[in-house]
């Protein structure tokens, strides 16, 4: 009796509450996806039951079936609101409607799908005495569950096999000495693990805790210089309260925006110009966020603080991350200067060859990218993906005496005179001639 008090009146408030937050979540999936707004599924319920849960769609409506039944890490299927929605748990809203209709429990063993039905024998049918819900001993130990699944492994298998019984055995455990007390503080405890689970900190404090510090530097920095700029030492009692307000306003919220939209999704040695259109998006957005409530909050502030914060912030976190991808690759490739290289000319600067070039330089440490030869007297001399243009066909025996190169890559497709050409020109000097888009997969999909 205690328990269901428990439920009702927690359900009934988490509806109440939870319903604007509800409805925007219904609209975000209807104006990304045409479908059903909630997804119901047959699960097991208590004694074997069927019923319906209910959650918020993750995957397209017309998905079906198809994939495995569990969901993982960045799951393909799911679509852009669904995989917010599935990382903060908001997914798991509409359950408090089967809560308050008594099919679950706030406190309770997850609802399997039918098709795991076979795992609950001998020992672990006992976990199907027990009313299932949205929190449990399983719900904060697999809080990031999706993440738990190997890469090289069936994830049906890996969930039969070894999440199941670990789960099975945890919640028998629980749940033969649970009482109403036990199941309160479960329930503030999967509340909060729902919210600070949200990041892998572990992760994110592994990988990103430098940058992380960075960042909030930069910030500060940022802002007080631009007030130095803007008012000199000379600084009123007025405008002193502007700049301590921004001191904490701007990393408070910036940091957990990024955070949350991605900017430290992957390492920093990975850094790409996507990374950094992202950072300028995301940046600029949250700092005028900020600012705007600072405006509001205080009649005396300076627009102009605004653009020179930025323009002193955007820098000084682009840059770094550059500089640090680019030590990391060459400490990466450091061990292959003493082995021999192989001395690579490249015939054709298009955006092929410049591509070529980026695939060998950071692929294959033991190339030695002599430069480019071309057709076209314009670009002679310049420099193209840092390679100079160092000359033309004609130009082969010359440069073949200077650098002695070892292959000759052709980015383009050689007419049929200039391909016998070539060919026989590299036989004569004992150089390999590739033309890779004349290979496959390349001439398949050229």
């Amino acid at each position: 009796m205690c328990k269901r008090i428990i439920d009702i009146v927690f359900s009934l408030l988490g509806l109440l509450l939870a319903a604007p937050l509800m409805l925007l979540i219904a609209l975000a999936i209807r104006i990304e996806s045409p479908g059903n707004i909630i997804f119901s599924q047959k699960r097991l319920g208590f004694k074997g039951k069927h019923f319906l849960v209910h959650k918020f769609r993750k995957f397209p409506s017309d998905w079906g079936n198809v994939g495995p039944g569990v969901t993982m890490a960045n799951d393909a299927r799911m679509t852009r609101v669904g995989k917010f929605i599935e990382r903060t748990k908001l997914d798991e809203l509409p359950q408090l409607w089967n809560i308050l209709l008594g099919e679950m429990s706030f406190v309770g063993p997850r609802p399997e799908s039918l098709k795991y039905a076979d795992l609950f024998q001998e020992e672990f049918s006992e976990v199907l005495d027990h009313v299932p819900g949205i929190f449990g001993p399983n719900q904060i130990a697999f809080r990031n569950e999706s993440e738990l699944y190997p890469s090289d492994q069936d994830p049906e298998i890996f969930y039969r096999t070894v999440l199941f019984p670990k789960k099975a055995k945890q919640d028998l455990k629980y749940f033969a000495k649970a009482n109403c007390f036990t199941d309160l503080v479960l329930i503030f405890q999967g509340v909060w693990v729902s919210l600070i689970g949200v990041a892998n900190w572990q992760r994110l404090i592994n990988l990103h805790s430098a940058i992380i510090l960075l960042d909030i530097m930069v910030i500060e920095f940022a802002w007080s210089a631009s007030n130095w700029l803007r008012f000199g030492f000379d600084i009123n009692e007025a405008y002193t309260s502007v700049l301590i307000t921004g001191t904490w306003l701007f990393p408070l919220i910036l940091i957990p925006a990024m955070i949350i939209l991605g900017n430290y999704r992957h390492p920093v040695r990975y850094f790409s110009l996507h990374d950094a259109a992202r950072l300028i998006k995301i940046v600029s957005f949250c700092l005028m966020l900020s600012y705007f409530i600072i405006m509001f909050l205080y009649r005396y502030s300076s627009i102009i603080l605004l653009p020179i914060t930025l323009i002193i912030a955007l820098p000084f976190m682009i840059v770094p991350r550059i500089l640090y991808r680019e030590r990391w690759l060459r400490s990466r490739y450091s061990g292959s200067k003493k082995r021999q290289k192989i001395p690579v000319l490249f015939y054709g600067a298009g955006s092929r060859g410049t591509a070529l070039i980026s695939l060998l330089e950071r692929g294959f440490p033991r190339v030695e990218i002599i430069g480019f030869i071309d057709d076209e007297e314009l670009i002679r001399g310049r420099f193209i993906s840092k390679y100079k243009m160092i000359g033309c066909e004609r130009d082969l025996d010359t440069l073949y005496t200077m650098y002695k190169f070892e292959q000759l890559w052709v980015t383009f497709i050689p007419t049929k005179g200039k391909y016998p050409r070539l060919k026989n020109w590299c036989e004569s000097h004992n150089v390999t001639l590739i033309v890779p888009f004349t290979m496959e997969p390349f001439a398949q999909i050229r």
